[in-house]
């Protein structure tokens, strides 16, 4: 059981767990694999969903073969998300603002670990106000191994100066449910547009259908733990 003195860190993904930023993903990638043209299957880019830029490489690669110019329809994916980002503004996940509002209010340390760049991350979190909520960012360019290994997570810990058994990851994929349970933290689902694997939902702590239930779950604990 979970108590407010046993947690010291929250990690939170980024992608698909704070940002709604996969279906514009989805998108992205088809328009610029379209203008290359290759036809990217909504089912081969939720293959993708969790995985490091490298690992994503790999396996369009693999897929689509040696012709696919993954770097440059990779570029032009990202170009065609930050015109809606900086149109629309970046999507937040129903209960974001309210669970960072909950745990400001606690002990607890706070980090973001993404196996997206930091200057594309840091960008996001700036333009979605939620960058100083949080003591650490860790992101995928600065980690050897990408989700699932567990560095990421391990290394956001280190900074954070937690002890890994402490620390609650929030997640949505497969991928980083499994890194979360490889660096001996406590994994949370927050599913987003990719079901969940059989073994993701074994290996979850809990599992949740947004934010807002998460933040109902630890002002649950924490107010718990004043009584």
């Amino acid at each position: 059981m979970l108590t407010k003195t046993t947690i010291s860190a929250i990690i939170f993904d980024m992608d698909g767990l704070m940002f709604d930023t996969e279906r514009l993903a989805i998108r992205a990638w088809q328009q610029a694999g379209k203008e290359h043209g290759f036809e990217l299957p909504e089912p081969l880019i939720l293959e993708c969903v969790g995985r490091p830029v490298q690992s994503t490489q790999a396996h369009l690669e693999t897929v689509l073969g040696p012709g696919f110019d993954f770097n440059t329809v990779r570029r032009r994916r990202v170009e065609i998300a930050e015109e809606v980002f900086a149109r629309d503004g970046v999507p937040i996940k129903e209960g974001l603002y309210e669970l960072l509002d909950l745990l400001n209010n606690q002990p607890i340390g706070k980090a973001v670990a993404t196996s997206t760049e930091r200057s594309r991350a840091e960008s996001m979190l700036r333009r979605a106000t939620v960058f100083d909520h949080f003591d650490v960012v860790v992101c995928g360019d600065e980690v050897e191994h990408g989700k699932p290994a567990p560095d990421i997570f391990l290394l956001a810990a280190e900074r954070l100066g937690a002890e890994p058994t402490q620390c609650i990851v929030l997640e949505d994929s497969d991928p980083g449910i499994q890194a979360a349970a490889a660096a001996g933290m406590i994994p949370i689902l927050v599913p987003d547009i990719r079901p969940p694997s059989t073994e993701s939902l074994k290996i979850a702590f809990n599992t949740f259908e947004n934010l807002n239930h998460v933040a109902d779950y630890f002002g649950g604990i924490f107010q718990m733990e004043n009584l």
